[in-house]
């Protein structure tokens, strides 16, 4: 089982445009634009997914969670 965070509270601002995009959903901007905090550059973000689907787990193994900002 895998899982994709796209709400506000658990998922990056990537993930929640690019869930509002496919649904045809006007993206969401929160906040007034003064929020400073770690950013992840897009061509870092897409390395550490083809990091993890190239040492994807075995079938019965347990979940493994990445975090990008470690």
């Amino acid at each position: 089982i895998n899982r994709f965070d796209y709400d506000g509270d658990y998922g990056t601002v990537l993930n929640r445009f690019l869930i509002q995009a496919a649904i045809d959903y006007p993206l969401t901007v929160h906040g007034t634009g003064g929020q400073t905090r770690a950013f992840i550059h897009i061509q870092d973000s897409v390395r550490c997914i083809e990091l993890a689907l190239g040492d994807a787990p075995e079938a019965g193994e347990r979940v493994r969670i990445f975090n990008q900002m470690t």
